[in-house]
């Protein structure tokens, strides 16, 4: 039974059915020129000598007119088919692959969040990435078996013409050649294909480059060069088995051509040929070049086994059990029998000490994770300044607009509320500033202050807050409370506020204390308490 990728495969081939047919028929005219050019050139130059050789009466009765013409029209036609197929193919190919990719993109936003968010990101990226580029190549090379096709029909036809027993020579090493390229790519030890394997390094490269901090203030020696040394070592053993099977294969072709060649010119000595040397020419140059025809369908037989791969690969990624995207956004949300709304009115503290669940529990409201003893969440209802909030690659505007799109005025009040106008009007660039690869240009008060004020962008009916003032100064502190007070009055938001520090949780009325013994805590986290 086919899955929603398949479908959507089948949907995309479908609507670039035109296209598609008009590549293969383009590249079959291909092969068809190609050997019908060798061919009648051997030929002609063959039938030229020989009335040469002949004198000077088969010399005025030689008609070589129409012979060079169709020979000139065939280059023509060969050179103007094959820039239509690459064209029409790659045109088709690309169209596609930019329609699969926003919709694969789609498919995981569609994910349950406790199940996108657990996606490893260097390995979607590669499928996203490398993965849909593989069946990109695929679709380019779907003309590939027409072409063949063309070229090996059309040989047995010239090779006949030649002489009948030259095309039956021809037609069995054909056969021969194709079920050796088959057993090669079958019967020899498969390795792990390359597209894992390059997938596996890029999420060890992104591991190592997340905590490369920590690995240079540490023993450098560490077994990471060692990991990444064998996932290499790993990669280029597929990328040696896919090329020697390549290679054998190619050998194989080119072994079969060697020997093809002089067996039709023992078939056509044997079975009587009148001397006509210049049939002769015209089967085996035909032939040469049906077997050049077949090393297409050898390329596409060796790359068969990356492209199952990467259909595989996001076949997972795609038909990923998607459930429900989450519970419904609510009015409120119950802990532990109390309710608590979620609106303008609600001014809540949420304490404990560490490793209590505080983060937990505030996922959960998000519906970024399943907590036992929670009902209800509002995620569209609820702006979240996490505690360790991560920025994109980009400038101070690109951040604060992953909270929507606003007016100038808006960004400046934001980050006026958030303590950091002064800082961003005093940079050259003002909101234009790069901020460099996770904010790595920004200390680390102004990546919270940042993040703060994308949170204020935000149209939603409550602020949550993770330490918003964690690691700032008294006096930063106290300004960012004071206008975060102005804040909620003028815009009528709501507050969950998870802090240690005392500063800011004068602005809670109400405390949900998470200060629990460890087994309870366990339960917050869904894990069992021996693990804690």
């Amino acid at each position: 039974m086919r899955g929603d990728f398949d479908k959507t495969l089948i949907a995309l081939k479908t609507r670039h059915r035109g296209g598609l047919w008009l590549a293969a028929v383009f590249a079959a005219g291909v092969s068809v020129a190609a050997v019908g050019l060798l061919g009648l050139s051997g030929w002609f130059l063959t039938a030229a000598a020989t009335a040469g050789a002949a004198g000077p009466l088969a010399v005025r009765g030689f008609n070589y007119l129409l012979p060079s013409a169709l020979i000139r029209t065939l280059a023509i036609v060969r050179t103007l088919l094959r820039y239509g197929e690459r064209l029409v193919g790659h045109d088709v190919a690309l169209r596609a692959m930019a329609q699969l990719r926003p919709n694969l993109f789609e498919r995981i936003l569609g994910l349950r969040p406790d199940v996108s968010l657990g996606l490893a990101r260097a390995d979607t990226s590669s499928r996203l990435v490398q993965d849909v580029a593989t069946l990109e190549t695929a679709m380019v090379m779907r003309s590939a078996g027409p072409a063949a096709l063309a070229g090996v029909v059309t040989s047995v036809t010239l090779a006949a013409l030649g002489h009948p027993s030259s095309a039956g020579v021809l037609l069995v090493f054909f056969v021969l050649g194709l079920i050796g390229v088959w057993w090669l790519h079958n019967s020899l030890p498969q390795a792990q294909p390359e597209t894992e394997r390059l997938a596996q390094l890029k999420q060890r490269f992104q591991d190592v480059l997340d905590i490369l901090p920590d690995i240079r203030t540490s023993d450098p020696r560490h077994g990471w060069l060692d990991e990444i040394a064998a996932l290499e070592d790993g990669l280029a053993a597929s990328r040696r088995n896919l090329i020697s099977r390549d290679a054998l294969a190619s050998a194989w072709i080119t072994v079969l051509t060697g020997l093809c060649l002089p067996v039709m010119a023992l078939f056509w000595a044997w079975f009587g040929s009148d001397g006509d040397l210049a049939g002769l020419a015209l089967a085996l140059l035909a032939g040469a070049m049906g077997f050049e025809s077949l090393n297409a369908v050898v390329r596409h037989m060796g790359q068969w086994h990356e492209q199952e791969t990467a259909r595989r690969r996001l076949r997972e990624l795609y038909d990923h059990d998607h459930g429900q995207s989450g519970d419904k956004d609510s009015d409120s949300f119950t802990w532990k029998g109390e309710t608590y709304p979620l609106d303008g009115s609600l001014r809540l503290l949420i304490a404990g000490v560490s490793g209590s669940g505080k983060t937990a529990l505030a996922e959960g409201l998000l519906g970024l994770r399943r907590v036992a003893g929670l009902s209800g969440s509002g995620r569209s209802a609820i702006a979240w300044q996490p505690q360790d909030a991560a920025l994109i690659t980009g400038t101070l505007r690109h951040n604060l607009a992953m909270a929507g799109t606003h007016d100038e005025d808006a960004l400046w009040s934001a980050l006026d509320d958030a303590g950091l106008s002064t800082r961003v009007k005093a940079l050259p660039q003002g909101l234009d500033t790069w901020v460099g690869d996770g904010g790595v240009t920004l200390s680390g008060g102004e990546r919270k202050r940042l993040a703060l004020a994308r949170a204020y962008l935000r149209d939603a009916r409550v602020l949550l807050l993770d330490e918003p003032t964690e690691g700032l100064d008294a006096a930063t502190e106290s300004v960012i409370i004071e206008r975060l007070e102005a804040r909620l009055a003028r815009t009528g938001q709501g507050l969950i506020l998870i802090s240690h520090r005392l500063a800011p949780q004068r602005l809670a009325n109400r405390t949900l204390n998470l200060a629990m013994p460890r087994d309870a805590a366990a339960a917050l986290l869904g894990i069992d308490s021996e693990c804690m």
